[in-house]
């Protein structure tokens, strides 16, 4: 699949890149796409790390990879996205994770693909194109 060269790491991606599992799609996709994240996302890290039983090894490890990535802020155009696709959701009787909603339509709203681990999750949210590590070739 031929992808847009930007794309938004969701949160367990990031995780797996931190605790060392390979192989690692951020290290195959450095120098070749733009990486990105969310604000929701950023929370998840933190979050984890400050929960984790080493949790300033943890931070400074998030904050390191975080520090390399462009964040997509929740927007008005993503507000307005997000309370769409939830209302589209609900009508039809189908739940979502409020993170991954946010997650999602930030993505969406920003014109960026989003990369995890967690097909089934995202895509509920109608538009998003969402891949999974397996598919990444830089």
């Amino acid at each position: 699949m031929a992808l847009p060269k930007r794309i938004v790491l969701d949160t367990d991606v990031m995780i797996d890149h931190l605790r060392g599992r390979l192989p690692s799609p951020i290290t195959q996709m450095q120098g070749e796409f733009e990486m990105s994240t969310t604000v929701v996302n950023s929370f998840e890290l933190y979050h984890g790390a400050h929960k984790s039983k080493n949790a300033g090894a943890n931070l400074a490890a998030a904050k390191g990879l975080l520090s390399t990535l462009g964040r997509l802020p929740f927007d008005e155009t993503s507000a307005d996205k997000a309370g769409a696709v939830l209302a589209q959701l609900e009508l039809r009787g189908i739940s979502i994770d409020m993170r991954d909603l946010l997650v999602g339509c930030i993505s969406l709203a920003h014109g960026f693909p989003l990369l995890t681990k967690n097909r089934k999750h995202f895509e509920r949210i109608p538009e998003l194109l969402v891949v999974t590590p397996e598919s990444i070739d830089p």
